[in-house]
């Protein structure tokens, strides 16, 4: 009754609080109903935009060239704003000495490195790197190798004894060889259900065939990972692990005076093993163009993934090529991405690039597109890809890829240990070590006519691999509209009979 009794007397409240209806002639002055609300004037400076600031010169270093008594190259770059120190010991070998079936093998042994010595454990590595503030890190790339750390000036020399004794002396213990392979297997199982991983990887598989290690993901297959032991990963060690396929790398807050001797005890010994015989890799054969499809049921986008063999990083004609692939797609101004998401709303984004190392490496044009227009996006991608081969380039276009591509260097050195892995990836590649100070002048040289000249021999639309991954049920009908070649299924892991005999059940 209490509450019922304090209801009523908080309607009674409210009723008599109530405002009163207006009166004739305040209806008369209030505003039509149609009548814009007053807002404040904005400020006058809101209607030009700012003008761009400043441009900053930017000179790419060019590193010391040393050598320890063992022969092991030596490039210092000094930079003392920041008492840091990176260090990365680069390797010209990497994903391309892996042999046939084997593929991750690089990666793995890369993986086991600081895992355990004769000397540490793995918990002494982390622990003593740790407590030493330094930051450890590796990586194999297509055709080159990178183990680096990063350390406080004052604790470099402790921070290279463990540094040296795991890239030196790795254990390879059973134990951590099977608990990084679980890892791994993880890893690889997360990538076989991402559309995007399937893709780039079933691209490089139709590209480079089945007998060229690039044909493989990097992380490897499972059937690969599973059958790479311990033995495979120190004799990969041993045959690739050289001072003379190898090279150091130092920039920050050190001198040669401080540094040399501090590589020399603990790199100086490094005894230089025979070098093992380079393998010829094997291009598959040319074919009719199929357009690969791996079903993904349900998947409300699906990826398109194009391409070739692109160039080398040495070939006579790469900045051309660079500026040509800008204006085709690696910037969001791109054609591509222009036509794909600005003008048709396909996609999200879509990009081209080449992947240029000593061999030439992949072209890749790709992006998620909405299901539903799968055959529609790749139309567009095919018909970009053909205007781009006639060579037809504007003066803007030309002027904004040869900018974009400039202001993109400062990016590379950004930090102590980005500036070695820039470094590191030049030597690798076999570029003359003055290769960023003379970035720039080489990208403003080049012409409309060096871009055509480029854009007509480099780019083969009619004959590039297709790969798409999406609802087979959904799109193919669509996709054999387009008469772009024979339908081909392929599982995730780009096999062909393991997809057809699933698609039978």
């Amino acid at each position: 009754m209490k509450s019922l009794l304090c209801s009523l007397s908080l309607l009674v409240a409210c009723a008599s609080s109530a405002p009163k209806a207006p009166t004739r002639s305040a209806q008369a002055q209030a505003p039509g109903a149609s009548a814009q609300p007053q807002g404040t004037p904005d400020s006058s400076f809101r209607a030009r935009p700012p003008p761009p600031g400043t441009a900053v010169e930017f000179h790419a270093p060019i590193p010391t060239q040393l050598v320890l008594r063992n022969g092991l190259p030596v490039f210092l770059i000094e930079r003392h704003d920041i008492p840091l120190v990176s260090v990365a010991l680069a390797l010209r070998s990497g994903a391309d000495t892996e042999p046939p079936g084997k593929a991750g093998l690089s990666s793995f042994t890369l993986d086991l490195l600081d895992e355990g010595t004769p000397a540490r454990d793995a918990a002494a590595i982390a622990r003593g790197f740790e407590d030493l503030g330094a930051r450890y890190g590796s990586a194999s790339e297509a055709d080159s190798s990178r183990v680096s750390v990063t350390a406080i000036s004052d604790t470099l020399g402790p921070v290279l004894d463990i540094f040296a004794d795991v890239v030196l002396h790795p254990q390879f213990r059973a134990a951590d060889v099977a608990r990084v392979r679980v890892e791994r297997l993880g890893e690889i199982a997360q990538a076989l259900d991402d559309p995007q991983s399937v893709g780039r990887n079933v691209l490089s598989r139709v590209v480079f065939g089945e007998k060229h290690p690039w044909g493989y993901p990097r992380e490897g297959t499972v059937s690969s990972v599973k059958a790479i032991s311990r033995k495979d990963m120190v004799a990969w060690h041993q045959a690739w692990f050289r001072p003379s396929n190898a090279a150091l790398f130092v920039v920050g807050d050190t001198d040669a005076a401080t540094l040399m001797p501090l590589l020399e005890m603990r790199f100086g010994g490094w005894k230089d093993g025979r070098p093992p015989k380079g393998a010829r890799h094997q291009r598959p054969k040319k074919t009719a163009r199929v357009v690969t499809l791996v079903d993904k049921p349900g998947a409300p986008q699906s990826q398109i993934w194009i391409g070739e063999i692109g160039v080398s990083s040495s070939a006579p004609d790469i900045f051309p090529v660079r500026v040509m692939n800008n204006i085709l797609g690696l910037s969001f101004n791109s054609r591509l991405n222009g036509n794909l998401r600005t003008e048709h709303g396909y996609s999200y984004g879509v990009f081209s690039f080449y992947y240029a190392h000593r061999e030439p490496g992949p072209f890749v044009a790709a992006g998620g597109v909405i299901t539903e227009k799968t055959a529609e996006a790749l139309a567009e991608f095919m018909k970009e890809l053909t205007k781009m081969k006639s060579g037809e380039v504007s003066d803007e276009e030309l002027a904004e890829a040869k900018d974009s591509l400039v202001r993109t260097i400062p990016a590379l050195f950004a930090s102590n240990d980005q500036t070695a892995g820039a470094c590191a990836r030049v030597w690798a590649e076999g570029l003359p070590v003055d290769y960023y100070a003379t970035y720039e002048d080489r990208v403003q040289a080049v012409t409309k006519e060096s871009v055509a000249r480029a854009a007509r021999e480099r780019l083969h639309p009619q004959d590039m691999a297709i790969v798409v991954v999406g609802p087979s049920a959904q799109i193919a009908p669509r996709l054999e509209r387009l008469e772009l070649g024979r339908i081909e299924l392929r599982d995730a892991e780009g096999e062909a009979r393991k997809a057809v005999s699933a698609a039978a059940q």
